[in-house]
């Protein structure tokens, strides 16, 4: 009877997951439409060859800036076209449709980790391009390594997650400190519903973001990410004895307390509209979202409030890891203009514009140039204080965002008790994906 439980949560929400990673607007789905016919001709000059470049990003953010980076390189290489795809939205999916039909992308982005290792047999190795690696955070080039020691990827931003709050929601509320455990959780969730604010706005409807934020809750800080996710993939930990795992039920109990009456309706666009505009007082998201909040309301006083996992504020966690990586098809038919291109767009002067303006991210290569995103100064705080951990999700079994969000739908539908997502989640971990 659970299994048939089970697999009807799983069903349901594979048909409402609107996306594993990252977020896109409708404003931005415009600008992406827009980008792209204004890339479908190709350009040439007199007595030259067009070449195509083809480019899939997974991304949707500063698409302003992405084009004008994407056209300045048109520019400057006569004769040269820049075909992008970017796919927000079920990006993993479209990305591994096109690598089994054989369209391979020249330049193609992937979070690194579990996901990652698919594609290092497509993917070009860096480790001899000294002068290009050494634009990078040596911390940052680690993520792009396969087990051997060879980088298959460089290292795109650094990004941030935990859960996101109004400033100006609390303040409004008589809220003067940051809750730092679940009972101070609720009091502040009390005070936000008496100013007419909804307290919390999860996204329950995508299994991503609710897989995500368990991590905050899995993470055994003694041990570390990496550390903790090799313990529950061995069987040597069990869900049930990690320190904070129980409090994770406690949280949802309030999202759904303090949430929407309908919460698996709640979609990532409509919870990051009611934050920026002071709507709701408190997500779960990452600064990867800066563009989509500001698109909403570019005045909106927001910040990292970090998820309050334990009893006291030293257990709270932001996580952060520079995750994304761009790779060049290594059988790219134009390998050269194809590594160029993944160069210019991480370490060029327009590449960092676009992240660290348009995005609005602290970039993986060595810069000083500002960074406008909010929420990526705020999380400099904490990055500062050694306040951070790494992302677990992206070293976790595949799927785990989907598989493992859609039992948290069910718990908080009533249709999964907490023995029973922790079983799911152990078997998940253990049954070798």
């Amino acid at each position: 009877m659970m299994r048939r439980k089970v697999y009807s949560i799983l069903l349901s929400a594979a048909l409402v997951m609107a996306s594993l990673t990252g977020c896109q607007s409708g404003n931005e789905a415009k600008e992406t439409a827009a980008a792209e016919e204004k890339n479908q001709e190709p350009q040439k000059t007199s007595g030259e060859e067009s070449v195509t470049l083809k480019v899939f990003d997974a991304h949707a953010y500063g698409l302003e800036e992405y084009g004008e980076m994407a056209a300045q390189f048109e520019a400057d290489h006569p004769g040269v076209k820049i075909e992008v795809q970017h796919a927000a939205n079920d990006s993993r999916t479209l990305l591994q449709s096109r690598v089994n039909s054989g369209d391979i992308p020249d330049v193609f982005d992937i979070e690194s980790g579990t996901a990652a290792q698919m594609y290092y047999e497509y993917a070009y190795d860096w480790s001899e391009d000294t002068r290009i690696l050494e634009l990078f955070n040596e911390d940052a080039i680690e993520t792009g390594r396969d087990e051997e020691g060879r980088v298959k990827g460089l290292p795109w931003t650094y990004e941030n997650a935990g859960l996101l709050y109004n400033k100006d929601c609390f303040e409004k509320a008589g809220i003067t400190k940051l809750p730092a455990n679940l009972a101070e959780l609720e009091e502040a969730c009390v005070k936000l519903e008496a100013a007419g604010i909804t307290p919390i706005a999860l996204s329950a409807k995508d299994a991503w973001v609710l897989g995500q934020l368990s991590t905050h809750f899995i993470l055994d800080k003694e041990l570390g990410a990496a550390k903790t996710t090799e313990g529950l993939k061995s069987g040597e930990l069990s869900f049930a004895d990690l320190p904070h795992w129980e409090n994770l039920f406690g949280f949802l109990d309030l999202a759904v307390k303090y949430g929407p009456d309908k919460p698996l309706e709640m979609d990532w666009e409509t919870s990051e509209n009611m934050l920026a505009n002071g709507q709701a007082g408190i997500i779960s998201m990452g600064d990867w979202c800066q563009s989509t909040l500001d698109s909403f309301n570019p005045d909106a006083n927001l910040g990292f409030l970090p998820a309050p996992v334990g009893d006291t504020e030293e257990d709270t966690t932001v996580l952060s890891s520079c995750n994304w990586i761009y790779m060049v098809n290594k059988d790219s038919e134009h390998l050269e203009l194809a590594k160029e291109y993944a160069e210019y767009i991480l370490t060029s002067e327009q590449g960092q514009s676009w992240m660290c303006e348009g995005v609005g991210a602290v970039p993986a290569v060595k810069t000083e140039k500002e960074v406008k995103g909010k929420l990526a100064n705020d999380a400099k705080m904490y990055i500062a204080e050694g306040r951070t951990d790494k992302w677990l999700h992206t070293i976790a079994p595949t799927n785990f965002t989907a598989t493992c969000g859609a039992y948290i739908q069910g718990y908080m539908t009533g249709d999964m008790s907490l023995e029973e997502v922790t079983q799911y989640y152990q078997e998940f971990y253990t049954s070798g994906n």
